[in-house]
């Protein structure tokens, strides 16, 4: 009787590590960050915005010179793309601030808003105790 209470303990014990395991490593991957979190120092977001704007200015320039000169128009697709370029990199740079990487559609926090509506609503006695 003593032999089948040990293994129950160790099956038990087993299965806490294996579950403290899991939270543990479900706390290591929230706490990295993300991709689209901002590089530390001024320099490193300085040069981040840089290369944001002027990469997109090249291009939209670039792909503008090509279809000019493949559709044997002057400088009408060039000066289109030069602005859709710049556009381009100044939304870059936005998201880059903002934090939201290169997302696109809906955006998180879209998600999450509504997601909690739907909670609460849906169960009239819980409302609001599972918003965070």
């Amino acid at each position: 009787m003593n032999d089948s209470n040990d293994h129950k303990d160790r099956q038990r014990l087993a299965d806490i590590d294996r579950r403290l395991d899991k939270l543990q490593a479900d706390r290591e991957q929230k706490d990295r960050p993300s991709q689209s979190a901002l590089p530390e120092g001024a320099a490193a977001i300085m040069g981040r915005v840089a290369t944001e704007l002027v990469a997109g200015v090249i291009v939209g320039t670039f792909i503008g010179w090509v279809l000019d000169r493949w559709l044997d128009t002057s400088p009408l697709f060039l000066l289109v793309m030069f602005f859709l370029g710049a556009i381009a990199g100044m939304l870059n740079v936005w998201r880059v601030f903002t934090g939201r990487g290169l997302a696109a559609g809906y955006f998180d926090e879209h998600k999450n808003s509504s997601d909690l509506k739907s909670k609460g609503s849906s169960d009239p006695k819980n409302k609001g105790a599972d918003r965070t």
